[in-house]
């Protein structure tokens, strides 16, 4: 196949994909290059990379390839580079994706050579929807399932950490606050378990658990820190790690142009990741919410069936633990609150929130029996003392200082938003339900999971009684413009339910 040269430059163009480049128009004729062709680029001492070709007549010159800025901070490429472009000619994946496409079962090669070609870049965005519509939006099997999971791991960066039995939770999210996962951490690697946690940010939530844990301590790190960080505390949390099922990446980014995520993509997402951490004991946090993710029993039980399914083909030990709440986990939503929160219970602070104690000391008993080193209610026992005696905030010090935080951060040195306002109580009556999605809207209008001093803190929650004029939650915001955004959200989003009866909710 025909290859040429062109020396790098870099172009201050914001295109949303940083493995778009720019082709003066006469060098693209000459060599029969097209808008949106599919190029390989090499370069000594990188590796081959798949870009698209945006064409130009004033951005370069002629002899010239024109990166983003991103493209640079990814790969390192300097200025002035000679690189070697080919172009790139229809993958053969692109036929397995046909096939699938007309109902037939692929092989196990066939499906990693469509992986391995969605991470690198060797397929377009029009075709990897069409493939994702056909094995998510219908019905798959239990085999393809594995097949996809496994193509996902095995085409990116797997861990083993010397035959340690490694452990870990994870939520299918979308209940606001539910920051469970530092606290459980804490505990169980304090009880000597291996606990490598690796993390999500917030796509649609006003925070994900590495945006909360962040305000204490970093989270990105390369794969080769993760184990000399894990050997200093038998745990981490972080977000992600370089190369861990990175088709996931890109499968999130066209999958989430649509309204709905199936469940079968969601159980991939996450196992693909568990996996190639080479965890051995799962739980699976399913919170349950009429405006949650999850919604009902049913879907809880459709999702558990497929955890616990792939799991076993997968020789993991999973339990999935459904959670039905009317509202929120915790008081404080937004980075910095939630932060906040997790420090407190900590810490053991008299203002503490209960529910979110109470839950993440379940889910460590629960994690502690599927691991084999507790029975029945010793576990919780166990669980309760580790983190009431103070044994689970000395181990948390620990895991901040390996990350660069600092240990001996107190809950109420985390900085929060200085512009407040608080909403009152219009009616007398018990809540009946705190709106997740609606306090997501507001939440997003101050800015989180970007800003994270911002957010809200809920003074009373779901069961509890309020009189008219009570505060029901104080707004924190970072300026006055993102407080009005705030509150012109909450004019078209009601957050408290009020059961004004006297009979029970």
């Amino acid at each position: 196949m025909l290859t040429f040269q062109l020396r790098t430059t870099f172009v201050d163009v914001q295109t949303g994909d940083e493995l778009s480049v720019y082709l003066h128009r006469r060098d693209a004729k000459e060599h029969g290059i097209g808008e949106k062709d599919r190029l390989i680029i090499g370069w000594r001492g990188g590796s081959p990379t798949v870009v698209t070709v945006n064409l130009t007549s004033s951005l370069i010159e002629r002899g010239q390839i024109g990166l983003c800025q991103d493209f640079k901070k990814r790969t390192g490429i300097k200025k002035e580079e000679l690189v070697k472009i080919q172009l790139l000619g229809t993958p053969e994946s692109v036929k397995h994706i046909a096939k699938r496409l007309q109902g037939q079962s692929l092989t196990y090669r066939e499906t990693l050579a469509i992986i391995k070609d969605i991470v690198n870049y060797r397929l377009d965005d029009a075709v990897i929807a069409f493939y994702l519509s056909k094995v998510f939006f219908t019905n798959i099997s239990d085999q393809e399932l594995y097949h996809i999971t496994r193509a996902m791991v095995e085409s990116g960066q797997q861990f083993n950490f010397d035959g340690q039995l490694i452990v870990d939770k994870h939520s299918t999210g979308g209940l606001a606050g539910n920051r469970i996962t530092p606290i459980i951490v804490a505990i169980i690697s304090a009880l000597g378990l291996t606990m490598p946690k690796t993390s999500s940010r917030a796509v649609t939530s006003p925070a994900g658990t590495a945006d909360v844990f962040e305000v204490l301590a970093p989270v990105s790190f390369s794969p080769r820190e993760i184990k000399p960080l894990l050997k200093k505390n038998n745990a981490f949390l972080i977000w992600g790690a370089d190369g861990i099922a990175p088709a996931d990446d890109r499968i999130i980014e066209i999958a989430n142009e649509l309204p709905v995520e199936p469940f079968t993509k969601l159980v991939t997402s996450i196992m693909a990741k568990k996996v190639a951490m080479g965890v051995n004991c799962l739980i699976v946090d399913v919170p349950i919410n009429p405006t949650a993710k999850v919604k009902s029993l049913e879907e809880a039980r459709e999702i558990e069936k497929l955890f616990v399914d792939l799991g076993r083909l997968f020789k993991m030990k999973v339990k999935v633990v459904f959670y039905a709440s009317f509202g929120p986990i915790g008081r404080g939503i937004g980075p910095a609150l939630e932060a906040r929160d997790v420090l407190r219970v900590l810490q053991q602070k008299d203002d503490r929130p209960a529910d979110l104690q109470k839950k993440a000391v379940y889910y460590s008993a629960e994690l502690l029996k599927l691991a084999g080193r507790a029975k029945g209610s010793q576990a919780n026992r166990q669980a309760l003392e580790c983190l009431t005696s103070g044994q689970a905030w000395k181990q948390m010090q620990k895991i901040i200082e390996a990350q660069g935080g600092r240990p001996n951060i107190d809950s109420e040195d985390i900085k929060i938003g200085r512009i407040t306002h608080q909403v009152k109580a219009e009616e007398s009556g018990s809540v009946r339900m705190i709106d997740n999605k609606a306090l997501g809207w507001i939440n997003r209008s101050l800015g989180n999971p970007t800003i994270k001093q911002a957010g809200i803190y809920l003074h009373r929650l779901v069961g509890e009684t309020v009189e008219k004029g009570d505060t029901l939650f104080t707004i924190y915001a970072t300026s006055q413009a993102r407080l009005k955004y705030a509150l012109d959200a909450l004019k078209k989003n009601k957050i408290y339910h009020i059961y004004k009866g006297n009979g029970p909710l």
